[in-house]
């Protein structure tokens, strides 16, 4: 069948989020969390998807992926199983950080500075910040990991914060005025979102390296003191 399908996975939240495009065209995105492991499920559950809309999997043209920072396993399992199927189907893989993903919805709302929180555990927030212009976001700070009592200095006004991250924030930026926060929305990447983000970034001919963004170093870094690239 005729068409180049495009396919972007995100394993970097939690969900597992797939979608779908074909000449562009969004068609699909399913998500959600299972008692196996990605791992185990992620072949099968992408099969099923392409197969769902008539393609089979070498019908896939282009690949997009989330790079983090978030989960330092779900990462490295979408990565792995990204660069082996481009790998294997000869076909272009594009790299989106998770955190540009989360931003892509707030894209529209000139003038305001955007800055997604996700939990990165052991007390701390992955962050960056956004100033959104013409419809398009730019980063103005770097992905990195924060205490929340760190957020409020980093972000200015007026700003927007959201996602999974909030909660441990929101006691600190809830006194601050020019601040919105979306407390019930927004905690994971859309698929549309990141199909988007993959096709302009390659159209473009912008594309980053295919390597995670952890935002801090691990555990067996810290440990060990090792690189995990």
């Amino acid at each position: 069948m005729a068409g180049k399908v495009v396919l972007a996975i995100d394993n970097s939240l939690g969900f597992l989020n797939l979608a779908l495009a074909i000449d562009g065209q969004f068609l699909e995105e399913r998500h959600g969390t299972f008692e196996k492991p990605t791992s185990e499920l992620l072949s099968l559950k992408v099969k099923q998807l392409i197969a769902d809309h008539d393609h089979e999997i070498n019908d896939v043209g282009v690949l997009a992926v989330t790079l983090g920072p978030g989960s330092f396993t779900g990462i490295r399992v979408a990565l792995a199983f990204a660069k082996g199927l481009s790998s294997g189907l000869g076909v272009n893989l594009v790299g989106v950080p998770t955190l540009d993903v989360l931003v892509y919805p707030f894209r529209y709302l000139e003038g305001r500075y955007v800055c997604p929180l996700i939990d990165a555990k052991k007390g701390e927030v992955f962050l960056a910040l956004y100033h959104i212009s013409q419809g398009r976001f730019e980063r103005i700070t770097e992905y990195q990991s924060a205490k929340p009592t760190a957020v409020a200095d980093i972000v200015r006004e007026p700003c927007i914060c959201f996602g999974s991250g909030l909660r441990l924030c929101e006691e600190m930026l809830a006194s601050v005025e020019g601040i919105t926060l979306i407390r019930d929305d927004f905690q994971r990447v859309r698929g549309e979102a990141l199909l988007r983000l993959g096709m302009e970034a390659r159209a473009a001919g912008s594309q980053r390296d295919v390597a995670p963004i952890y935002g801090r170093k691990s555990e067996a870094e810290i440990k060990f003191n090792v690189t995990i690239s």
